[in-house]
């Protein structure tokens, strides 16, 4: 006899979106001619605009997913799960997602290529339909001169806006880092739907409950409509750049880009939310320069498959952005690196030659410039920033710093440098 679920989804539809979960034992697993699967699960999926599932096991050995479902009393094709990557440093599991489904389906089965050898658990998340008054976007309440940046941040929906329930907590602290580089994503699907807000809140239940990440990955994120959701924000670290995170903002465009044209409204506002970041964290965005974590030589405008070259972090070998909106990088960078309103902002100057000697260093740097030197700051190859400390007028103390590779920023006359520097 075959094992039912049945869930009764509007008592369950309390908020905008709910998320179950289904824990499986390797003997929940059947033998079916080549495959393993499991017992048919009944389910009523109404009043709801997408769902989709996530599949997450400890164990080390490969596995081949598939689920199929019971829609207008017929089975679906199987689908097969797609492998997600890792980041944050957390590998202790195989992550496996599903492509979001928008019809009404009455059951699901689930079957692998081979028996697991460890308990495999599938996460469903279910998105309702938004209430068209939260899905407002709002300008940012800080004072943009104070960061003396004449760039607007443009307009953004928060974490209360594609969340409105509050159940998508950020962590209750993040990691500082200051973005020396911008890197753009795409999220590989949802290239249409009728609700974003509850794309961007379904990445955060996948990301978080899923993968095992301290909160969504992305700094922002932008849909097809042009509209931005706020992430984890500006100035923190993210989860999105092969864990080599330290020192990038990473922006999400909502779609699959390998072989389709991101909208218009999309490249508008990444070309907008580009410009203030680049700003915000003084970044010529038409320029290079080495990135610290990956020790990668990038453009500051770059894309996820950029980090595949590195011999650190995890790099999977990735085409994100996708091809289509990657060839579009070079020209968007182009384009906002002569906008007026960052060319009236001082400029990060990667200095060719030193204002700090010796190089490598010790236990102490020092200058010998005429102009007074300020606000200097040294980073390490995690993007941590700390106040270098001055000794004299002329050398600052590296002591308190172990062996290694960082950035130092630092003012003179109003303007800005950097150099990168290694202490012995």
């Amino acid at each position: 006899m075959l094992r039912t679920l049945s869930l009764l989804l509007c008592s369950l539809f309390l908020g905008a979106q709910s998320s179950l979960e289904w824990n499986f034992e390797k003997d929940d697993f059947s033998r079916d001619a080549s495959f393993w699967s499991t017992n048919t699960h009944r389910i009523q999926l109404n009043d709801f605009s997408f769902f989709g599932f996530s599949a997450y096991s400890f164990q080390e050995t490969e596995l081949q997913i598939e689920i199929r479902f019971l829609s207008q009393s017929e089975w679906t094709e199987w689908q097969a799960f797609n492998k997600q990557a890792h980041d944050e440093l957390i590998t202790d599991r195989q992550v496996w997602v599903s492509k979001l489904i928008s019809q009404e389906v009455e059951a699901w089965q689930l079957r692998l290529k081979e028996k697991p050898r460890s308990p495999l658990t599938l996460r469903l998340f279910i998105a309702h339909q938004p209430s068209a008054s939260k899905l407002k976007t709002h300008a940012p309440s800080f004072n943009l001169e104070s960061n003396n940046c004449s760039c607007p941040q443009p307009s953004y929906c928060d974490r209360t806006c594609w969340c409105p329930n509050n159940d998508c907590p950020p962590p209750s602290s993040y990691s500082p880092t200051v973005p020396t580089h911008l890197i753009v994503h795409h999220s590989a699907g949802a290239n249409s739907s009728n609700n974003f807000a509850g794309v961007v809140a379904y990445y955060w239940d996948l990301h978080v409950n899923t993968n095992g990440w301290s909160d969504i990955g992305y700094n922002w994120l932008i849909d097809p409509n042009g509209v931005v959701y706020e992430g984890r924000g500006s100035g923190t670290i993210g989860a999105h750049f092969s864990c080599l995170n330290s020192g990038t903002t990473g922006i999400c465009i909502i779609g699959d880009y390998r072989n389709s044209q991101p909208s218009s409204a999309s490249l508008i506002a990444l070309s907008d939310l580009l410009l203030y970041e680049s700003c915000l964290n003084g970044i010529s965005p038409a320029d290079t320069s080495i990135h610290q974590s990956s020790q990668l030589v990038l453009r500051h405008i770059s894309g996820h498959r950029d980090a595949n070259t590195a011999t650190v972090g995890c790099p999977s070998g990735t085409v994100c952005p996708g091809q289509v909106l990657y060839n579009k990088l070079d020209s968007i960078a182009s384009a906002i690196n002569q906008d007026a309103c960052l060319l009236s902002r001082p400029e990060t100057a990667f200095f060719s030659g030193q204002h700090f000697y010796p190089v490598p260093s010790k236990n102490y740097i020092r200058s010998e410039s005429s102009e007074p030197i300020s606000n200097c700051v040294i980073i390490d190859s995690q993007g941590r920033v700390f106040p270098l400390p001055k000794i004299n007028a002329n050398q600052w103390d590296l002591r308190k710093f172990g062996a290694g590779i960082y950035s130092l920023h630092y003012e003179i006359n109003g303007s800005r440098y950097q150099q990168t520097i290694s202490i012995l």
